[in-house]
């Protein structure tokens, strides 16, 4: 059993079916688009993760599958509504403890594209952003 709290039901973009799915978000933290009804459920309302419960899933993850993992999708509707210095602690973590590791992704709304640093991605590992259709 892998060692991450989940909130149901988990929403993943169908390219991440192979993907490791690690939350350090709950809902989304605008949940206002027109179309999209995938974080209304009362259980789905915005907040973000504990760093600890974040960084001690990995960790744990880590010790059970830590050279099986390739691939790492993080949930959920908004990763990057986090401070940048959360954001380097957990894909510090998951470079630590998930080695083979070769892509983390998450879900981008076109207006965080500007609030993040603009070579931040590649810096720090990260390989590959989902445009989510938000804002709606």
């Amino acid at each position: 059993m892998i060692p991450i709290r989940y909130v149901e039901p988990v929403f993943r973009p169908p390219s991440e079916a192979e993907s490791l799915i690690l939350p350090v978000t709950d809902g989304c933290s605008w949940n206002e688009c027109t179309f999209c009804e995938m974080y209304t459920a009362p259980q789905k309302k915005f907040r973000v993760r504990e760093e600890d419960e974040v960084l001690e899933s990995i960790r744990l993850t880590g010790e059970r599958y830590g050279d099986q993992v390739r691939r790492v999708f993080l949930a959920d509707g908004d990763a990057l509504v986090l401070p940048t210095r959360r954001l380097l602690n957990i894909l510090e973590a998951i470079r630590t403890h998930m080695p083979a590791v070769r892509r983390i992704s998450l879900v981008l709304p076109a207006t965080k594209l500007e609030e993040k640093e603009p070579d931040g991605n590649q810096r720090t590992g990260g390989s590959r952003l989902e445009d989510g259709l938000c804002r709606g």
